[in-house]
């Protein structure tokens, strides 16, 4: 090798090296991501909220770029929407588009249980344990918040039990497009039962049965789903009679 095939080979090799991101700002990006879901998920912000990034750098104590990437990682899920006049914000989602969406993540987490089946560990049963005692400590108290959040918390153990990283990604969007004021009214409807829905799954993921998972799973999130869509008839008829 001649000396000036080397020199290029090190001078790309330094251009590759330089025109790669930080490990550390990727994870960091993806941490400030996890922050704005969660909030998300907790109502913290809801359908429409604005998401400021010089805010929300101010309150991680970060700069505005890690912000601005996890917040076009939220657009390209679906979650946030981004305007030149209002800049970034929650995406709000009709009632028609949540009924379309419920079905599909059914279909998503039938799966997602059906695979965890066959993989979930000991520890992960356990925390399922806890976020039904948590359910049912939450509707004693009448804290809906508290039951939306074991609820969703849940499912995500679920969801990463079935180690498919790219449903966990499709779970993540439809998650939180269903997660909305309009779930938290279906959570109140009927908080009192909401650990007790979810213990057929847990059951089943006990016993390890694959098919009883998915079917369980399917049925567990399509109940929600007749919830909006009969909410939804329900305003078309008063519409209609007006």
């Amino acid at each position: 090798m001649t000396t000036g095939s080397r020199r290029g080979t090190a001078s790309s090799g330094a251009g590759a090296r330089a025109n790669r991101r930080p490990i550390a700002r990727r994870v960091l990006r993806d941490e400030i991501k996890e922050y704005l879901i969660e909030a998300i998920l907790q109502g913290t912000f809801k359908p429409g909220d604005r998401i400021v990034e010089t805010r929300i750098a101010q309150e991680l104590g970060v700069s505005q770029a890690p912000v601005r990437e996890a917040l076009r990682d939220l657009e390209m899920l679906g979650v946030v929407v981004s305007s030149p006049f209002r800049g970034a914000h929650v995406r709000e989602f009709t009632d028609e588009e949540l009924v379309e969406i419920y079905p599909i993540r059914a279909a998503i987490e039938g799966v997602a249980a059906r695979a965890a089946a066959d993989r979930i560990t000991a520890q992960q049963i356990l925390q399922l344990e806890e976020q039904i005692d948590r359910m049912r400590e939450a509707s004693i108290d009448g804290d809906e918040a508290t039951a939306i959040e074991a609820d969703v918390a849940f499912h995500r153990i679920i969801v990463e039990a079935s180690g498919n990283r790219l449903l966990q990604q499709f779970w993540t969007s439809l998650s939180l497009a269903t997660t909305t004021y309009l779930t938290f009214t279906a959570v109140k409807r009927a908080l009192g039962g909401l650990a007790e829905r979810h213990e057929p799954v847990l059951e089943a993921l006990r016993a390890r049965d694959p098919d009883l998972a998915e079917q369980v799973m399917r049925r567990h999130i399509e109940e929600p789903g007749r919830w909006v869509l009969q909410a939804l008839k329900g305003v078309q008829a008063e519409e209609a009679a007006r």
